[in-house]
């Protein structure tokens, strides 16, 4: 009896950033957001753009439009062709592809992975911009939030193996962690969770895997690729491991924030919210990209795609 209780219900408490990512969380579905939110369309756009497999291009963009992140539409009225539209669900989504963008001007590798950039159309200037409160304007950092579990607790309704089975999916593959594109990273349900974990305290290995239902071997192979991408350290406590997040991941910390509030919007069924997220100034986290040149709020009303361009501080067009 006791077991059956374990299987079917016992688990850590849920929360925004979990419900978030399972829509979210696969490697290929940020990527082919991240085109589209760049103005791809057409299927044979994605594919070569992405080099991704036919049949799995397929199945995402059939999950997203199942997911109602997406719809496909007649391109025009003479033409049958179909293209793959963006919905308000996903437009909704803007701050963490601001954040993925923001985090590889940080942290530039590959050209490639971003031939675009974001400029602020309110002052013409290429977006450099801080996650900050609403309510104070301060800027939002790991150390001036509190996340607290709203009472009753509530708890991912499926059984423990299809739990387990998120944590299958992982963000990068031979080509090693120091290569992961950020949207990608994204699509790792379980490094999301351990990085969420982390930002509210250092913990030890097998505190990580208890806290999110993670098995050994699963808990220290995604720290392992956090550490490869300087995102945590670790460090002999006594006789244990204990890991903690580095400055570098802080970045980072505006991603996991935005995803968790889209989830708040669109993944609860109806339900209130599971957790609180309380900033510093004693407000709820609600969080945007204001830009650091002028100071204005940066929305997607305001912002437009231009190809990269080698001069930092030219002017929009």
């Amino acid at each position: 009896m006791n077991q059956i209780s374990r299987d079917t219900v016992a688990g850590p408490p849920t929360t925004s950033l979990r419900r978030a990512l399972r829509i979210l969380g696969d490697p290929w579905t940020m990527l082919i957001l991240k085109e589209a939110y760049n103005g791809e369309r057409r299927f044979g756009g994605f594919q070569k753009k992405l080099n991704i497999p036919k049949q799995t291009l397929s199945l995402r963009l059939t999950h997203l439009c199942h997911e109602q992140m997406m719809y496909r539409r007649q391109v025009s009225p003479t033409h049958t062709t179909l293209e793959y539209a963006l919905t308000a669900k996903a437009f909704d989504l803007q701050d963490a592809m601001y954040s993925i963008w923001l985090w590889h001007e940080a942290n530039p590798s590959d050209v490639s992975v971003l031939p675009f950039e974001i400029v602020h159309r309110s002052c013409g200037q290429r977006i450099s911009a801080r996650y900050r409160c609403t309510h104070c304007r301060n800027e939002v950092l790991s150390e001036s939030v509190t996340v607290e579990h709203t009472q009753p607790l509530q708890f991912d309704p499926r059984d423990r193996l299809s739990r387990r089975n998120d944590a299958a999916v992982t963000a990068a593959g031979d080509l090693g962690a120091e290569k992961m594109v950020a949207a990608s990273l994204v699509g790792d349900i379980a490094c999301n969770e351990i990085l969420y974990t982390l930002f509210r305290s250092p913990s030890h290995l097998k505190a990580i895997a208890d806290g999110l239902d993670l098995g050994m071997s699963v808990a220290r192979g995604r720290l392992e690729k956090l550490r490869l991408l300087g995102l945590v350290e670790e460090r002999q406590d006594g006789r244990k491991l204990t890991y903690s997040v580095l400055p570098k991941a802080e970045k980072f910390y505006p991603l996991l924030l935005s995803i968790a509030d889209w989830g708040d919007r669109w993944c609860n069924d109806g339900q209130p919210p599971p957790e609180l997220r309380v900033h510093s100034c004693g407000e709820l986290v609600h969080g945007r990209f204001c830009c650091d040149h002028c100071g204005g709020w940066i929305g997607r009303e305001n912002v437009y795609v231009r190809p990269r361009q080698d001069n930092s501080d030219g002017e929009g067009s």
